[in-house]
């Protein structure tokens, strides 16, 4: 016996599925565009690479300070490896370099100059692996953002170059106390030096 239609179906069509497959996808894309605008991942990435550098260089100030309370002099070797040495054992390991913002990474200066009297600190480039400093880049934005983090009235919009002044001035003025990013003309270009003052 056969039953007659009385209006019901089981199920769903070819079209209504094409329908919502197409809305579904549409509505994504939607969420994606939002999703990108609220959060810019690139600004987040480059933040979280700051907030590395600054653990880095609080590790190795402390270093530092234990080095001269323990031998009574202050380390001479440029390339750290006295925090690390058997006798003294300071740092299991030193910093990594951050390929993302220098090829050199951390250095020990006895007297870093331009600074007001030499003092003795440490020094943390951003070269970026070579790129051009005439134009507004990656270097601007992560001196801006580690300024931003020592003093967060420090603007993150970052318009040319030359807005982070230089070494002396900054140590002067204490705009940022003992720790700051501050750009020096070399020739025609602007390079971007993080220092931690001792």
């Amino acid at each position: 016996m056969i039953h007659p239609y009385n209006g019901k179906r089981k199920g769903i069509s070819l079209v209504e599925m094409t329908i919502a497959v197409i809305l579904f996808g549409l509505l994504s894309a939607i969420a994606l565009f939002y999703y990108r605008s609220l959060f810019n991942i690139d600004l987040t990435a480059k933040k979280a690479r700051v907030a590395a550098l600054m653990d880095q260089g609080y590790q190795l100030s402390g270093a530092y300070d234990i080095f001269v309370a323990q031998q009574g002099i202050a380390p001479s070797v440029a390339d750290m490896s006295e925090f690390n040495a058997t006798n003294v054992l300071i740092l299991r390991n030193l910093p990594r370099d951050i390929h993302e913002m220098t090829t050199i990474g951390w250095e020990l200066n006895t007297s870093i100059t331009p600074v007001v009297n030499g003092r003795p600190g440490f020094t943390f480039p951003i070269d970026l692996n070579g790129t051009s400093y005439t134009t507004l880049a990656d270097d601007d934005l992560y001196c801006a953002i580690f300024n931003h983090e020592l003093n967060n009235s420090i603007d993150l919009n970052v318009t040319n170059n030359t807005n982070f002044g230089d070494a002396a001035t900054l140590a002067a003025n204490a705009t940022y106390g003992d720790t700051f990013c501050y750009s020096e003309l070399i020739g025609a270009d602007y390079k971007h030096w993080i220092v931690i003052l001792k």
